[in-house]
């Protein structure tokens, strides 16, 4: 087991410098573990990242959130028989299903689309840590013609209905075919669907770049909260903005102001994006290191607000 760096542990190696900037978010991971997706079970905080050298998809846990985390294992130590061989899987989500299950979406490499696109799959586990065993002989969703799909999210409203989350890779195509945010209503199960998908949002402001990403969504007390990431994944203008709306039967608006820039986390940050939220705190990546080349994206965590209902970094 890898015992992950604290934060004072960061600051020793990296130098006052950064030790100064990056007091307001802390770095609770201090290793390539991107795209964090973060949930409490009982007394324990786990987390799982996007594809590293800890594994397919990586599990920590923490007796809290503000840590200290330990590597764990491999959650998803099985390929599924669709994925190909080779190539990571991105942006793991996990939830706990009302049979006690932990149901884990995941996005991966499908060998049935030429050229080889991005799906997305399930897999299930009787407890947080794993090992997480793929469900079904193909992904839940694959459509090679917007790009493929991927960063699946669930979400369970206040009714206990349950959605997934996804977006199509469409700027993965170049060729116009827009990236949207799709809302998908599911069974308990959450691998069953209900109904037709239901846009959200997708690319059309100059500042993402042509590209949306990393769907999170929150319910508040006078509408729903959607965080995403925007921009090339790649630099210092990857960001993470949001939308709202008073009901998901509604058009989702962005805010004029993302949540977290490079720039207004005064550069302790390169890039915040990938986030999740679990209770008054936000967790998401930062890239250490250059990009592309020997860089890796650290996990971050800051406290979260809310200004009627609008998020804010506290």
């Amino acid at each position: 087991m890898l015992l992950i760096a604290t934060l004072a542990t960061v600051m020793a190696q990296v130098g006052p410098v950064l030790a100064v900037v990056a007091a307001r978010p802390r770095v609770v991971i201090a290793t390539d573990f991107p795209d964090p997706d973060v949930i409490q079970a009982g007394s324990t905080v786990f987390a799982y990242s996007t594809s590293s050298s800890a594994g397919t998809v990586p599990v920590a846990s923490a007796p809290s959130a503000s840590g200290p985390w330990t590597i764990r294992r491999d959650a998803l130590p099985t390929r599924p028989s669709w994925a190909t061989e080779e190539g990571g899987f991105w942006a793991p989500d996990v939830s706990r299903r009302a049979d006690g299950q932990y149901l884990m979406y995941f996005t991966a490499p499908s060998a049935a689309t030429t050229p080889t696109r991005m799906c997305v799959g399930a897999a299930l586990s009787s407890g947080p840590l794993g090992p997480f065993r793929p469900i079904g002989n193909g992904p839940l969703v694959c459509d090679p013609s917007e790009g493929g799909d991927i960063d699946p999210a669930s979400f369970v409203d206040t009714g206990e209905e349950r959605y997934l989350l996804y977006k199509n890779d469409g700027n993965a195509l170049n060729n116009g075919t827009p990236s949207i945010i799709w809302l998908q209503e599911v069974q308990a199960d959450g691998i069953t669907f209900v109904g037709p998908r239901r846009e959200l949002i997708r690319n059309d402001r100059p500042d993402e770049s042509g590209v949306i990403e990393a769907p999170v969504l929150i319910k508040r007390p006078t509408q729903y909260v959607l965080l995403y990431s925007g921009g090339p994944y790649c630099g210092d203008t990857y960001f993470t903005g949001y939308a709202v709306s008073p009901s998901l039967a509604a058009p989702f608006s962005k805010s004029d102001r993302p949540l977290m820039t490079t720039e207004t986390l005064g550069g302790a940050v390169r890039g915040p994006g990938g986030a999740d939220v679990l209770g008054e705190r936000v967790f998401f990546h930062g890239w250490v290191g250059k990009c592309p080349g020997n860089g890796a994206r650290w996990t971050y965590t800051a406290d979260l607000g809310w200004t009627n209902d609008h998020p804010v970094l506290r």
